[in-house]
Protein backbone atom coordinates (compact mmCIF):
# COMPACT_ATOMS: atom_id res chain seq x y z
CA UNK A 1 0.00 0.00 0.00
CA UNK A 2 2.92 2.34 0.87
CA UNK A 3 3.76 1.77 -2.48
CA UNK A 4 0.68 2.26 -4.40
CA UNK A 5 0.44 5.81 -2.78
CA UNK A 6 2.99 7.25 -4.97
CA UNK A 7 1.82 5.67 -7.76
CA UNK A 8 -1.68 7.31 -7.45
CA UNK A 9 -0.36 10.45 -6.83
CA UNK A 10 1.76 10.32 -10.34
CA UNK A 11 -1.29 9.28 -11.93
CA UNK A 12 -2.99 12.20 -10.88
CA UNK A 13 -0.16 14.54 -11.98
CA UNK A 14 -0.32 12.58 -15.66
CA UNK A 15 -3.72 13.16 -15.77
CA UNK A 16 -3.77 16.40 -14.70
CA UNK A 17 -0.99 17.46 -17.09
CA UNK A 18 -3.02 16.10 -19.67
CA UNK A 19 -6.46 17.81 -19.10
CA UNK A 20 -3.69 21.38 -19.62
CA UNK A 21 -3.01 20.16 -22.68
CA UNK A 22 -6.10 19.49 -23.87
CA UNK A 23 -6.91 22.95 -23.20
CA UNK A 24 -3.94 24.65 -24.22
CA UNK A 25 -2.97 22.51 -26.94
CA UNK A 26 0.38 21.57 -27.95
CA UNK A 27 3.31 24.34 -28.12
CA UNK A 28 3.72 25.98 -31.39
CA UNK A 29 -0.27 25.56 -32.80
CA UNK A 30 -2.08 28.40 -31.06
CA UNK A 31 -3.95 26.13 -28.55
CA UNK A 32 -6.39 24.46 -31.84
CA UNK A 33 -4.20 21.13 -31.75
CA UNK A 34 -5.81 19.60 -29.30
CA UNK A 35 -9.09 21.04 -30.02
CA UNK A 36 -11.85 20.09 -32.66
CA UNK A 37 -13.45 22.59 -34.89
CA UNK A 38 -16.08 23.80 -32.61
CA UNK A 39 -13.93 24.22 -29.50
CA UNK A 40 -14.15 20.63 -27.69
CA UNK A 41 -11.08 18.95 -26.40
CA UNK A 42 -9.80 16.10 -27.78
CA UNK A 43 -11.03 12.79 -26.40
CA UNK A 44 -8.30 10.75 -27.16
CA UNK A 45 -5.81 13.66 -24.67
CA UNK A 46 -8.75 13.19 -21.72
CA UNK A 47 -8.01 11.17 -18.86
CA UNK A 48 -9.39 7.72 -18.34
CA UNK A 49 -10.75 6.13 -16.24
CA UNK A 50 -7.98 3.65 -15.64
CA UNK A 51 -5.65 6.89 -14.66
CA UNK A 52 -8.08 6.95 -11.16
CA UNK A 53 -9.82 10.49 -11.93
CA UNK A 54 -12.61 10.82 -13.41
CA UNK A 55 -13.32 12.57 -16.60
CA UNK A 56 -14.40 16.39 -16.40
CA UNK A 57 -17.18 17.43 -17.87
CA UNK A 58 -16.99 19.03 -21.47
CA UNK A 59 -16.84 22.70 -22.48
CA UNK A 60 -19.81 23.88 -24.26
CA UNK A 61 -19.34 25.48 -27.44
CA UNK A 62 -17.26 28.24 -28.09
CA UNK A 63 -20.32 30.58 -28.45
CA UNK A 64 -21.31 30.57 -25.22
CA UNK A 65 -17.78 30.03 -23.42
CA UNK A 66 -16.62 33.64 -21.19
CA UNK A 67 -13.61 35.83 -22.93
CA UNK A 68 -10.05 33.45 -22.32
CA UNK A 69 -7.74 34.86 -24.68
CA UNK A 70 -5.22 32.72 -23.31
CA UNK A 71 -6.95 29.85 -23.06
CA UNK A 72 -6.45 29.57 -19.30
CA UNK A 73 -7.99 26.98 -17.56
CA UNK A 74 -11.27 28.40 -15.07
CA UNK A 75 -11.35 27.54 -11.23
CA UNK A 76 -14.05 26.79 -9.21
CA UNK A 77 -14.95 28.64 -6.04
CA UNK A 78 -13.02 25.08 -4.62
CA UNK A 79 -10.28 25.65 -6.42
CA UNK A 80 -10.41 22.89 -8.86
CA UNK A 81 -10.51 22.33 -12.41
CA UNK A 82 -14.17 22.78 -13.33
CA UNK A 83 -16.43 23.85 -16.49
CA UNK A 84 -16.94 27.28 -18.21
CA UNK A 85 -19.95 27.69 -16.45
CA UNK A 86 -18.61 28.29 -13.25
CA UNK A 87 -16.90 31.56 -13.78
CA UNK A 88 -19.99 33.77 -13.64
CA UNK A 89 -19.62 33.84 -10.18
CA UNK A 90 -16.62 36.16 -8.60
CA UNK A 91 -14.04 33.93 -9.33
CA UNK A 92 -10.97 35.02 -9.09
CA UNK A 93 -8.22 34.77 -12.37
CA UNK A 94 -4.22 35.99 -11.49
CA UNK A 95 -6.06 37.94 -8.73
CA UNK A 96 -8.42 40.26 -10.55
CA UNK A 97 -12.22 39.87 -10.11
CA UNK A 98 -13.89 39.31 -13.60
CA UNK A 99 -17.09 40.05 -13.17
CA UNK A 100 -16.42 42.92 -11.19
CA UNK A 101 -14.39 44.05 -13.58
CA UNK A 102 -17.18 44.01 -16.34
CA UNK A 103 -19.54 45.60 -14.64
CA UNK A 104 -16.97 48.66 -13.73
CA UNK A 105 -16.41 48.91 -17.64
CA UNK A 106 -20.37 48.54 -18.13
CA UNK A 107 -20.98 51.32 -15.85
CA UNK A 108 -18.02 53.65 -16.88
CA UNK A 109 -19.83 53.53 -20.54
CA UNK A 110 -23.29 54.33 -19.41
CA UNK A 111 -21.76 57.60 -17.39
CA UNK A 112 -19.59 58.35 -20.55
CA UNK A 113 -22.77 58.10 -22.81
CA UNK A 114 -24.85 60.77 -20.02
CA UNK A 115 -22.14 62.88 -19.28
CA UNK A 116 -22.48 66.37 -21.24
CA UNK A 117 -19.26 67.68 -21.95
CA UNK A 118 -18.78 71.88 -22.47
CA UNK A 119 -15.26 73.20 -22.58
CA UNK A 120 -14.89 75.29 -19.92
CA UNK A 121 -12.12 77.31 -21.68
CA UNK A 122 -14.24 77.79 -24.83
CA UNK A 123 -17.02 78.90 -22.75
CA UNK A 124 -14.89 81.43 -20.89
CA UNK A 125 -13.69 83.00 -24.32
CA UNK A 126 -16.72 83.18 -25.31
CA UNK A 127 -17.78 85.66 -22.48
CA UNK A 128 -15.39 87.75 -21.65
CA UNK A 129 -12.62 87.99 -25.29
CA UNK A 130 -16.12 89.79 -27.17
CA UNK A 131 -16.85 92.26 -24.40
CA UNK A 132 -12.77 92.82 -23.91
CA UNK A 133 -12.61 93.79 -27.57
CA UNK A 134 -15.95 96.04 -27.52
CA UNK A 135 -14.40 98.00 -24.46
CA UNK A 136 -11.14 98.00 -26.31
CA UNK A 137 -12.19 99.59 -29.98
CA UNK A 138 -14.45 101.71 -28.01
CA UNK A 139 -11.91 103.56 -25.65
CA UNK A 140 -9.33 103.49 -28.89
CA UNK A 141 -11.66 105.30 -31.07
CA UNK A 142 -13.73 107.22 -28.54
CA UNK A 143 -10.43 108.95 -26.45
CA UNK A 144 -7.58 111.16 -27.10
CA UNK A 145 -5.61 108.79 -29.13
CA UNK A 146 -8.30 108.94 -32.27
CA UNK A 147 -8.16 113.14 -31.96
CA UNK A 148 -3.94 113.08 -32.46
CA UNK A 149 -3.79 110.13 -34.16
CA UNK A 150 -6.81 109.68 -36.39
CA UNK A 151 -5.01 107.25 -39.10
CA UNK A 152 -3.16 104.77 -36.99
CA UNK A 153 -6.56 104.32 -34.55
CA UNK A 154 -8.54 103.61 -37.88
CA UNK A 155 -5.74 101.33 -38.99
CA UNK A 156 -5.91 99.49 -35.85
CA UNK A 157 -9.86 99.12 -35.49
CA UNK A 158 -9.83 97.71 -38.99
CA UNK A 159 -7.40 95.13 -38.70
CA UNK A 160 -9.20 93.91 -35.50
CA UNK A 161 -12.26 93.90 -37.41
CA UNK A 162 -10.53 91.47 -39.83
CA UNK A 163 -9.04 88.91 -37.42
CA UNK A 164 -12.89 89.13 -36.16
CA UNK A 165 -13.91 88.28 -39.68
CA UNK A 166 -11.57 85.63 -39.63
CA UNK A 167 -12.54 84.02 -36.59
CA UNK A 168 -16.39 84.20 -37.81
CA UNK A 169 -15.35 82.22 -40.91
CA UNK A 170 -13.68 79.70 -39.00
CA UNK A 171 -16.53 79.43 -36.76
CA UNK A 172 -18.87 78.74 -39.76
CA UNK A 173 -16.70 75.73 -41.26
CA UNK A 174 -16.78 74.68 -38.22
CA UNK A 175 -20.23 73.91 -37.95
CA UNK A 176 -20.77 72.93 -41.48
CA UNK A 177 -17.70 70.32 -40.71
CA UNK A 178 -19.62 69.00 -37.66
CA UNK A 179 -16.67 69.96 -34.92
CA UNK A 180 -18.00 68.60 -31.15
CA UNK A 181 -17.58 72.25 -30.50
CA UNK A 182 -19.04 73.88 -33.69
CA UNK A 183 -21.85 75.90 -31.37
CA UNK A 184 -19.35 77.82 -28.83
CA UNK A 185 -16.84 78.21 -32.01
CA UNK A 186 -19.10 79.79 -34.12
CA UNK A 187 -20.62 82.24 -31.63
CA UNK A 188 -17.24 83.09 -30.75
CA UNK A 189 -16.68 84.41 -34.53
CA UNK A 190 -19.74 85.83 -34.89
CA UNK A 191 -19.87 87.69 -31.45
CA UNK A 192 -15.95 89.10 -32.33
CA UNK A 193 -16.70 90.94 -35.46
CA UNK A 194 -20.51 92.17 -33.66
CA UNK A 195 -18.30 93.54 -31.28
CA UNK A 196 -15.73 94.97 -33.00
CA UNK A 197 -17.87 96.90 -35.26
CA UNK A 198 -19.92 98.26 -32.63
CA UNK A 199 -17.79 99.35 -30.50
CA UNK A 200 -16.14 100.88 -33.71
CA UNK A 201 -19.29 102.44 -34.62
CA UNK A 202 -20.51 103.66 -31.50
CA UNK A 203 -17.23 104.77 -30.22
CA UNK A 204 -16.78 106.80 -33.12
CA UNK A 205 -20.19 108.22 -32.11
CA UNK A 206 -18.48 109.11 -29.08
CA UNK A 207 -15.96 110.64 -29.71
CA UNK A 208 -17.48 113.65 -32.21
CA UNK A 209 -20.40 114.14 -29.84
CA UNK A 210 -18.52 114.39 -26.08
CA UNK A 211 -14.75 114.38 -26.79
CA UNK A 212 -13.59 115.77 -29.99
CA UNK A 213 -15.08 119.08 -29.03
CA UNK A 214 -13.32 118.80 -25.87
CA UNK A 215 -9.96 117.98 -27.38
CA UNK A 216 -10.23 120.40 -29.93
CA UNK A 217 -11.36 123.53 -27.44
CA UNK A 218 -8.46 122.68 -25.49
CA UNK A 219 -5.87 123.28 -28.18
CA UNK A 220 -7.14 126.22 -28.82
CA UNK A 221 -6.29 130.01 -27.80
CA UNK A 222 -7.78 131.45 -24.64
CA UNK A 223 -8.38 135.25 -24.53
CA UNK A 224 -9.14 137.19 -21.74
CA UNK A 225 -10.84 140.88 -21.07
CA UNK A 226 -12.15 141.19 -24.75
CA UNK A 227 -14.11 143.72 -25.38
CA UNK A 228 -16.51 141.88 -28.35
CA UNK A 229 -18.33 145.68 -29.84
CA UNK A 230 -15.10 147.45 -30.06
CA UNK A 231 -10.97 148.19 -29.49
CA UNK A 232 -8.77 151.44 -29.58
CA UNK A 233 -5.73 151.34 -31.24
CA UNK A 234 -2.66 152.85 -30.67
CA UNK A 235 -3.39 156.31 -31.92
CA UNK A 236 -6.51 156.15 -29.85
CA UNK A 237 -8.84 155.66 -32.49
CA UNK A 238 -12.41 153.55 -31.89
CA UNK A 239 -12.69 150.85 -34.31
CA UNK A 240 -14.81 148.07 -34.38
CA UNK A 241 -13.57 144.48 -32.82
CA UNK A 242 -13.16 142.29 -36.15
CA UNK A 243 -13.25 138.27 -35.75
CA UNK A 244 -10.76 137.67 -37.78
CA UNK A 245 -8.43 138.77 -35.06
CA UNK A 246 -9.34 136.09 -32.90
CA UNK A 247 -9.37 133.21 -35.00
CA UNK A 248 -7.90 130.76 -33.07
CA UNK A 249 -9.81 131.50 -29.94
CA UNK A 250 -11.43 128.19 -28.26
CA UNK A 251 -12.33 129.89 -25.39
CA UNK A 252 -13.22 133.29 -24.63
CA UNK A 253 -13.60 135.50 -21.41
CA UNK A 254 -15.15 138.54 -22.53
CA UNK A 255 -15.27 142.08 -20.21
CA UNK A 256 -17.38 142.80 -17.66
CA UNK A 257 -19.92 144.92 -19.30
CA UNK A 258 -20.60 142.03 -22.32
CA UNK A 259 -23.99 140.76 -22.72
CA UNK A 260 -26.27 138.76 -24.57
CA UNK A 261 -28.35 141.37 -27.32
CA UNK A 262 -31.58 139.29 -27.44
CA UNK A 263 -33.22 142.12 -29.67
CA UNK A 264 -31.44 141.36 -32.41
CA UNK A 265 -31.55 137.36 -32.48
CA UNK A 266 -32.18 135.38 -35.12
CA UNK A 267 -32.63 131.99 -36.25
CA UNK A 268 -32.96 129.70 -39.33
CA UNK A 269 -34.75 126.52 -39.56
CA UNK A 270 -33.28 123.95 -42.07
CA UNK A 271 -34.63 120.17 -39.92
CA UNK A 272 -33.69 121.97 -36.68
CA UNK A 273 -33.51 125.57 -35.32
CA UNK A 274 -30.22 127.41 -35.44
CA UNK A 275 -30.46 130.48 -33.04
CA UNK A 276 -28.00 133.12 -33.13
CA UNK A 277 -27.71 136.43 -30.48
CA UNK A 278 -24.73 138.93 -31.28
CA UNK A 279 -22.18 139.32 -27.81
CA UNK A 280 -22.20 142.96 -27.17
CA UNK A 281 -20.67 145.84 -25.22
CA UNK A 282 -24.07 148.20 -24.44
CA UNK A 283 -21.54 150.55 -23.62
CA UNK A 284 -20.76 150.95 -27.43
CA UNK A 285 -22.50 154.13 -29.01
CA UNK A 286 -20.05 154.34 -32.14
CA UNK A 287 -17.97 152.18 -34.58
CA UNK A 288 -19.40 148.94 -32.42
CA UNK A 289 -18.86 145.39 -34.06
CA UNK A 290 -21.24 142.42 -34.46
CA UNK A 291 -18.56 139.84 -34.80
CA UNK A 292 -19.10 137.59 -31.43
CA UNK A 293 -22.71 135.64 -31.77
CA UNK A 294 -23.45 133.06 -28.94
CA UNK A 295 -25.41 130.29 -30.77
CA UNK A 296 -27.52 127.08 -30.04
CA UNK A 297 -30.01 124.40 -31.66
CA UNK A 298 -33.51 124.50 -30.94
CA UNK A 299 -33.47 127.13 -28.37
CA UNK A 300 -35.34 129.95 -30.25
CA UNK A 301 -38.72 130.52 -31.45
CA UNK A 302 -39.46 130.12 -35.34
CA UNK A 303 -41.72 133.46 -35.64
CA UNK A 304 -40.37 135.63 -33.38
CA UNK A 305 -36.77 137.20 -31.98
CA UNK A 306 -36.28 134.62 -29.48
CA UNK A 307 -32.76 133.31 -27.59
CA UNK A 308 -32.91 130.28 -24.88
CA UNK A 309 -29.55 128.93 -25.50
CA UNK A 310 -26.64 128.57 -22.82
CA UNK A 311 -26.38 130.51 -19.57
CA UNK A 312 -28.52 133.06 -21.57
CA UNK A 313 -30.39 133.82 -18.52
CA UNK A 314 -27.24 134.11 -15.71
CA UNK A 315 -26.16 137.68 -15.33
CA UNK A 316 -22.92 136.33 -14.28
CA UNK A 317 -22.01 134.72 -17.71
CA UNK A 318 -19.34 136.69 -19.40
CA UNK A 319 -17.68 133.92 -21.27
CA UNK A 320 -18.13 131.84 -24.68
CA UNK A 321 -16.45 128.35 -25.77
CA UNK A 322 -15.66 128.02 -29.60
CA UNK A 323 -18.81 125.92 -31.69
CA UNK A 324 -16.46 123.73 -33.73
CA UNK A 325 -18.62 121.44 -35.49
CA UNK A 326 -17.88 122.60 -38.41
CA UNK A 327 -21.44 121.23 -40.35
CA UNK A 328 -23.24 123.50 -38.24
CA UNK A 329 -21.48 126.09 -39.02
CA UNK A 330 -22.75 127.40 -42.33
CA UNK A 331 -26.32 127.54 -40.94
CA UNK A 332 -25.37 129.47 -38.43
CA UNK A 333 -23.99 131.85 -40.61
CA UNK A 334 -27.15 131.58 -42.78
CA UNK A 335 -29.29 132.70 -39.51
CA UNK A 336 -26.67 135.47 -39.27
CA UNK A 337 -26.77 136.62 -42.36
CA UNK A 338 -30.78 137.12 -41.73
CA UNK A 339 -29.95 139.22 -38.35
CA UNK A 340 -28.36 141.35 -40.66
CA UNK A 341 -30.97 141.78 -42.96
CA UNK A 342 -33.65 142.01 -40.05
CA UNK A 343 -31.53 144.46 -37.90
CA UNK A 344 -29.48 146.55 -40.46
CA UNK A 345 -26.02 145.51 -38.86
CA UNK A 346 -23.02 143.89 -40.54
CA UNK A 347 -20.44 140.73 -39.39
CA UNK A 348 -17.85 140.36 -41.55
CA UNK A 349 -16.20 137.72 -39.41
CA UNK A 350 -18.60 135.94 -37.12
CA UNK A 351 -17.52 133.36 -34.65
CA UNK A 352 -19.63 131.46 -32.89
CA UNK A 353 -19.77 130.54 -29.27
CA UNK A 354 -21.67 128.53 -26.24
CA UNK A 355 -22.68 131.60 -24.19
CA UNK A 356 -21.47 129.61 -20.77
CA UNK A 357 -20.39 131.19 -16.80
CA UNK A 358 -17.52 129.26 -16.55
CA UNK A 359 -15.87 127.38 -19.72
CA UNK A 360 -13.43 125.21 -17.74
CA UNK A 361 -16.53 123.56 -16.15
CA UNK A 362 -18.56 123.09 -19.04
CA UNK A 363 -16.16 121.58 -20.82
CA UNK A 364 -15.73 118.86 -17.97
CA UNK A 365 -18.77 118.30 -17.98
CA UNK A 366 -19.30 117.58 -21.79
CA UNK A 367 -16.16 115.09 -20.88
CA UNK A 368 -17.98 113.13 -18.21
CA UNK A 369 -20.47 112.97 -20.77
CA UNK A 370 -18.31 110.87 -22.88
CA UNK A 371 -17.02 108.79 -20.17
CA UNK A 372 -19.88 108.09 -19.14
CA UNK A 373 -21.02 106.81 -22.47
CA UNK A 374 -18.37 104.66 -22.25
CA UNK A 375 -19.47 103.08 -18.84
CA UNK A 376 -22.76 102.36 -19.60
CA UNK A 377 -21.51 100.96 -23.17
CA UNK A 378 -18.99 98.63 -20.90
CA UNK A 379 -22.07 97.78 -18.63
CA UNK A 380 -24.57 97.09 -21.07
CA UNK A 381 -22.38 95.50 -23.72
CA UNK A 382 -21.23 92.47 -20.85
CA UNK A 383 -24.87 92.20 -19.88
CA UNK A 384 -26.02 91.52 -23.57
CA UNK A 385 -23.22 89.12 -23.97
CA UNK A 386 -23.90 86.76 -20.94
CA UNK A 387 -27.91 86.78 -21.88
CA UNK A 388 -26.76 85.90 -25.81
CA UNK A 389 -24.61 83.59 -24.40
CA UNK A 390 -26.95 81.27 -22.30
CA UNK A 391 -29.05 79.57 -25.64
CA UNK A 392 -25.74 78.96 -27.34
CA UNK A 393 -24.84 76.81 -24.21
CA UNK A 394 -28.19 74.72 -24.16
CA UNK A 395 -27.35 74.13 -27.65
CA UNK A 396 -23.91 73.04 -27.42
CA UNK A 397 -25.14 70.95 -24.03
CA UNK A 398 -27.55 69.36 -26.76
CA UNK A 399 -25.00 68.02 -29.33
CA UNK A 400 -22.63 66.77 -26.86
CA UNK A 401 -25.28 64.45 -25.67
Amino acid sequence: QAASAPSGAVARDVAASKLLSAMQGAPGDGGMAATGDFGSPDVSMMPSPEDGIAAPPVAPPAALQPWNPKGLPLLTPSGQLGSYSDSAGPIKLYGAVVDQQLQARADAAKLCKARKRVNCVAVLLALLLPWALFVLVFGLVSFYLHYAAPLTTSLIAFLLFAVGIRQAADGVKAWRIGAEDRAIRLYLGMALALAIFMGWVMGDINFWQYMQPCYHVDHLATYSNVNPSSQRLWSGEQVPVRGRRYQDAGKVYFSDKARLDLSRAASFKDGRMFCVAPIIDPGCEKNCGYDFWAVGLDCCSETTVDFRCGDYNNTHAKSGLRQIVDSWRPFFRLAVLEAEGVHHITSRHPLFFTWVHDPVAELRTWKRAGYRSFIVAMIASFALNAFAIVPVLRSALALSK
